[in-house]
């Protein structure tokens, strides 16, 4: 690239050890961040009275300038989920490991758990708003990334008992990850 045109559009700034990428045209400025690697994301974990089910994000989104999205292809899944209505005991809380990020250097605003008709791809589920039922919504505030995803939730009682998709969706200020697992609702 012509070194004229990259010093126009293209500005880094280094912040202690972490250089960021500016993208800029005129007088705008956009942040270019990558998406928090795979790696680095606990494994959301729902326990209910029968069985404990393990699952990864399967969509890691980054809002910094342009939305950025990356999809795990390798994402692990509970692909036996099964949930009762009646069961009052579900909960979510994440399993961190020595590599994830989940200290007080990453705290979401808000976690929330819900259901989607499981005719939805998972891409159409990260990429578009599409009908959800909400099972439960935790306002994080300034909780740590375990201290906020660890909430009890239940399925109403007047939902269909079929197939469907649960997600768990994690938002911070600049990204978000989705962890989207097929389950089935028991009665």
């Amino acid at each position: 690239m012509d070194k004229q045109i990259r010093d126009r559009y293209f500005l880094t700034i280094t912040i202690g050890v972490v250089s960021i990428p500016l993208f800029t045209n005129s007088d705008m400025y956009a942040a270019a961040f990558e998406p928090v690697a795979f790696n680095k994301i606990p494994s959301a974990i729902i326990d209910s009275e029968d069985d404990k089910y393990e699952f990864t994000a399967d969509y890691s989104l980054d809002f910094g300038g342009q939305t950025k999205i990356e999809h795990d292809d390798n994402a692990l899944l509970a692909s036996n989920m099964k949930l009762d209505k009646d069961d009052n005991t579900l909960s979510l809380k994440v399993k961190c490991d020595s590599n994830d990020i989940c200290d007080d250097s990453l705290s979401p605003t808000d976690i929330t758990v819900y259901l989607v008709d499981r005719g939805y791809k998972d891409g159409q589920i990260a990429r578009t708003s599409i009908p959800q039922l909400e099972l439960q919504k935790n306002d994080c505030g300034s909780q740590s990334l375990e201290d906020c995803a660890h909430f009890n939730f239940h399925i109403p009682d007047d939902i269909l008992t079929k197939k469907y998709k649960l997600v768990v969706d994690m938002v911070f200020d600049e990204a978000e990850w989705m962890f989207i697992n097929p389950v089935r609702i028991m009665n």
